[in-house]
């Protein structure tokens, strides 16, 4: 009887665990060959997803990976560029599954990349058979939802209003970049509608932005027409573009690399013509425009402040949503911080950026780590203020005036800025991977 009553027991609670179980839960799976190509059809597109959003090459192949591996298959390969993925499997039995995908389009969603990470993450814990993957990925999709035109416009507003001032203007300046930068942002989507090209779109944009900086500086409306432009410039600037094109260069990532930069060049040249243009034109018909006036130097304080409002234009611009806001915004205070104090005690440019940007990178991997979030939110946040914005703009100016040698020492110091940004994030993100992989294999 003792036996019998145990064996009940026994029985209802099972009963009891299979009903409480995760609905997704199903491990006895027929690993036939359609299995197989719909397990890769799932991650691939997983992938796409993220790749779309502005994920890093090493996240979009970290994901395919880690999914595939996590149903048991360990021999996967992966190759992603900008524009394409390239994924294969080899079960133990059967052929190879191969599937490619091409990414027509794409920008910078932050929210996209968070919510995809932590689908693969959960993937990757309960390992739920396919039908299963397909909704989740669906309901994923469904929740990453860009903001409204209100909120585009005024982030928009913000960054010109935020680095108006961070460059050196004063309200007039802050206020005519804020409706530059707002101008400009009708322009991208208006060319994004009709699909025009990366050159076409950033050549029309600039022209509008530097055209309308100088018309309002002619009105009265601005007195230094520059520093509004530089403002509105920084939506323009491929800043990020040309810092992840040098991480995925030294990461091994060439190819992506590669064509991140061409992109960077094609984008920089259009700025050059467009600005020239729209520069060289207001001058003519508004010839009472002044040149060359000194930026106001503001404080310290208020450089962090004017960063932060114009990072929290990005942070919008970029769909950024949930209680990682502050803290992702105060990344941008915290690495100009450390970048003018470091011009202050004297330190070549350089140096100040590579260790800001380095103290930046730390502060998102932290926060990734805390949060349970991907670190390229925190970390776009806090290099938006590092972007050399006003060294993109001067260098074009050279160019315009005809100064060539000015132009190549300005662009040659803006690109080392760049670069060094660059191996200051790569530092401490291989240092966190390192540290990462050396504690699962001490597991």
């Amino acid at each position: 009887m003792g036996r019998q009553s145990e064996k009940g027991l026994k029985k209802r609670r099972s009963r009891r665990r299979e009903k409480t179980a995760p609905e997704a839960v199903s491990h006895d799976y027929v690993k036939d060959q359609k299995f197989y190509e719909e397990l890769l059809e799932f991650t691939v597109s997983l992938a796409n997803k993220l790749q779309a959003c502005g994920a890093e090459t090493y996240r979009v192949e970290d994901t395919i990976n880690r999914v595939i591996r996590a149903y048991g298959v360990e021999k996967t390969d992966a190759f992603v560029i900008p524009s394409a993925i390239m994924a294969s499997l080899e079960p133990e039995t059967g052929p190879v599954v191969t599937k490619i995908r091409r990414l027509t389009s794409g920008g910078t969603q932050l929210d996209g990349i968070e919510k995809y990470s932590a689908l693969c993450r959960r993937v990757c814990r309960e390992t739920p058979d396919i039908p299963v993957l397909r909704r989740w990925l669906h309901e994923t999709e469904q929740s990453v939802r860009p903001y409204g035109s209100v909120v585009y416009y005024l982030s928009a507003f913000l960054i010109g209003v935020g680095f108006g001032i961070f460059f050196g203007g004063g309200l007039l300046e802050a206020a005519a970049g804020g409706v530059c930068c707002a101008a400009t942002a009708a322009s991208l989507r208006f060319m994004g509608k009709l699909n025009a090209n990366a050159f076409f779109t950033s050549f029309v944009c600039s022209f509008i932005l530097a055209f309308l900086a100088n018309a309002l500086t002619a009105v009265g409306l601005c007195k230094n027409a520059d520093i509004a432009t530089i403002g509105a410039l920084m939506l323009l600037v491929p800043g990020f573009l040309f810092t992840n094109s040098l991480r995925d260069i030294i990461y091994g990532d060439t190819m992506s690399g590669v064509n991140r930069l061409v992109q960077v060049l094609i984008i920089a040249v259009a700025l050059v013509v467009g600005t020239s243009a729209a520069v060289s034109l207001a001058r003519h018909i508004f010839p009472s425009i002044g040149t060359g006036l000194t930026p106001i130097a503001h404080s310290i304080p208020i450089q962090c402040l004017a960063g932060l409002i114009g990072t929290l234009g990005f942070g919008l611009m970029f769909n950024m949503h949930g209680k990682g806001v502050p803290f992702a915004l105060f990344g941008s205070v915290i690495s100009w911080l450390v970048c003018s104090l470091l011009l202050e005690a004297g330190l070549p440019e350089p140096a100040c950026y590579l260790i800001a940007s380095a103290a930046s990178s730390f502060y998102a991997e932290i926060m990734a780590r805390v949060r349970k979030f991907p670190a390229t939110s925190y970390l776009l946040c806090a290099l938006v203020p590092l972007i050399p914005g006003a060294g993109i703009y001067y260098t074009m100016d050279f160019i315009r005036r005809g100064m060539t040698a000015e132009a190549y020492a300005r662009g040659m110091a803006t690109a080392a800025i760049a670069g060094a940004m660059a191996v200051g994030v790569l530092l401490i993100s291989t240092a966190f991977r390192m540290w990462g992989v050396w504690r699962k294999r001490k597991k």
